[in-house]
């Protein structure tokens, strides 16, 4: 300061030192600005590109500009401070709108760093979920996530403006109750949505039975999962009813299915004979897991035939298909052998 002052007396300027002392510590404020971005490009983008995740990347991408401003931000403010120095009502408002432009500029970085945090951990979870609620569900948590942000930012920026914020969160909440209140199916559901993205009953492609309907899942959604039943029908269910009720999952606890099929054949055939021709389609079927072997079992004496019983397991649940071509072989199969398939009679 006195070097300054002297210097600028010596050439008959002293009046302007301390306008001169301002420009100097702004034009500080951009080198240092400049300092620390050139660090941000030259040494942190580099240490960050030795890591495997993108997200640190990313994250320094979002910062290092209003970080610079920052900086200039805050030698601007200390300029002022000093160039007002004897005007204590203007510093206060010059310093008050400087904050207030540094509250915000935080706000937008803490902002973008949460949102490149979450989108990474969303990307995560849709690669093991395998569903479209993650996909769904991320823009919308993200959104809730910059909501609360910006408006816990207004309420800093309220209240260094003096302004009395108890009125204004009070009637928040009354508004967000009656919102939540006239709204709490939709609600309901989404939160229902995140317990089926963090527990994961069931993913795509997955055959599930839920409140009596069956059927193949192919979307699964922020508030509905649809399934599509075996006659091709879409079924659509709010994700509130699938957590509030017995969930038949087929594919768990893993994909293979046990089939179970009857047949019937006419008194005086042959039981040995019987079990062995059932017995080889089911081997020679390739549809039937060999791993364990089928089993045949002959279980009662009906009415009007020899029951018997085929227990074999399929790789998926397509029990349809597999059950039509046992059926159609066997019956075949028994055509060949002369075994009789016997109708339902009754003698009185």
């Amino acid at each position: 300061m006195e070097l300054i002052e002297n210097f600028l007396e010596s050439y008959g300027l002293g009046a302007f030192t301390e306008v001169t002392v301002a420009v100097i510590i702004v034009l500080a404020s951009v080198v240092a600005a400049k300092f620390v971005y050139y660090l941000f490009e030259s040494w942190f983008n580099k240490l960050a590109a030795r890591t495997r995740s993108e997200v640190d990347d990313r994250i320094l991408n979002a910062a290092k500009k209003p970080i610079y401003y920052i900086i200039i931000l805050i030698g601007i403010q200390i300029a002022f401070s000093y160039l007002l120095l004897n005007y204590a009502s203007y510093n206060d408002y010059v310093s008050l709108a400087i904050t207030i432009f540094l509250i915000l500029i935080a706000a937008y970085v803490l902002a973008n760093i949460i949102t490149i945090i979450v989108e990474d951990f969303g990307k995560k979870i849709s690669a093991k979920t395998e569903s479209t609620l993650a996909d769904e569900a991320l823009p919308f948590g993200i959104k809730l996530i910059n909501a609360a942000i910006y408006l816990f930012t207004i309420l800093i920026i309220l209240d260094k403006l003096n302004i009395n914020i108890i009125p204004l969160i009070a009637g928040l909440g009354i508004l967000g109750f009656a919102l939540g209140f006239g709204a709490k199916d939709i609600v309901a559901n989404i939160l229902a949505g995140f317990f089926i993205l963090l527990d994961r009953p069931f993913i795509r492609g997955e055959r599930i039975e839920v409140r009596g309907n069956s059927g193949d899942v192919f979307d699964i959604g922020l508030r509905t999962t649809r399934i599509r039943t075996s006659t091709d029908e879409i079924v659509i269910i709010p994700n509130s009813d699938i957590v509030s009720s017995a969930v038949k999952n087929y594919s768990l606890p893993e994909k293979r299915v046990k089939l179970v099929t009857n047949y019937r054949v006419s008194y005086g055939s042959d039981v040995e004979e019987v079990k062995k021709v059932i017995f080889e389609v089911a081997c020679e079927s390739k549809t039937v897991i060999s791993d364990p072997l089928p089993e045949v079992y002959f279980i009662e004496f009906g009415e009007s035939s020899l029951n018997f019983k085929l227990v074999c397991w399929i790789p998926t649940f397509m029990s349809e298909s597999a059950r039509d071509e046992l059926n159609t072989k066997i019956y075949n199969r028994f055509n060949r052998e002369g075994i009789s398939i016997p109708f339902p009679t009754k003698k009185v």
